[in-house]
C-alpha cells in the first residue's frame, strides 16, 4: 500500500514538475455548449422535461500561470436549458463560480494542451417557482488546447465534465451535471 503511494505521489511531482509555459496572465473568454447528464427530473415538486442542450452556454476566467506550467484561478459559468412541467416552464439558469488548477505542456511551439480540475459553486433559478432558487456545489474536470500567437493572442478550447447536484428547491434537487465544449479567445499578459 505504502509503495503504491508512493509511486502515484511520484507520478504528480513529475506531472507538477515538468517545464511548460511562462509565466503570466490570463483572461479567457468562451462560448460553448453543454449538454445535461439528467433530463428528466423533478423539480418544484412536479416532475419535469429539461432540454439536454443548453443555450447560452458562456465562460469567462482568469488565470495565474507560473513557469513550470501550473496555473490556477477563477473562473465564472453561465448556461440555460429550457425546463417543461406543471408549476414551473420556461428556462433554467445555471450560474457556477469556479476555482480552477489546470496543468500546461508545451510539446511543440505556441501549443498548449492541459488538464485541471476545479471546484465551487452552482446557483440554479426556476421560473414561476416561489423561492425557485437553490446554491450547491460543483466540481469539475477539464482538458484541452490553447494555441497561441503573437504572445499575447490564442484561441483557446476546453472539454469540461461537470457534476453539480445544485441547490435545494422546494425539497428537491435540480442536477445540473453534464458535459461542455468550449472555445474562445484568450487574452495573455
Amino acid at each position: 500500500m505504502a509503495t503504491r503511494k508512493l509511486i502515484i505521489a511520484a507520478w504528480i511531482g513529475l506531472l507538477l514538475g515538468a517545464p511548460c509555459a511562462f509565466a503570466q496572465d490570463a483572461l479567457i473568454l468562451s462560448v460553448g455548449a453543454m449538454h445535461l447528464a439528467h433530463d428528466h427530473q423533478t423539480v418544484a415538486g412536479a416532475g419535469s422535461a429539461l432540454q439536454a442542450g443548453a443555450s447560452g452556454a458562456y465562460s469567462i476566467a482568469w488565470e495565474q500561470r507560473h513557469y513550470n506550467g501550473i496555473a490556477y484561478g477563477a473562473e465564472y459559468l453561465i448556461y440555460n436549458n429550457t425546463i417543461q412541467s406543471a408549476n414551473a416552464n420556461g428556462s433554467l439558469t445555471s450560474r457556477l463560480l469556479m476555482f480552477t488548477l489546470k496543468k500546461y505542456h508545451r510539446p511543440w511551439a505556441h501549443t498548449y494542451p492541459f488538464v485541471g480540475v476545479s471546484a465551487g459553486l452552482v446557483d440554479t433559478s426556476v421560473p414561476g417557482a416561489s423561492g425557485g432558487t437553490g446554491l450547491g456545489p460543483a466540481l469539475g474536470i477539464n482538458g484541452g488546447v490553447e494555441f497561441e500567437w503573437a504572445h499575447s493572442i490564442g484561441f483557446y478550447t476546453e472539454l469540461r465534465g461537470l457534476y453539480a447536484p445544485g441547490g435545494d428547491i422546494h425539497g428537491t434537487r435540480v442536477n445540473v451535471s453534464g458535459i461542455g465544449l468550449y472555445a474562445g479567445l484568450s487574452l495573455l499578459f
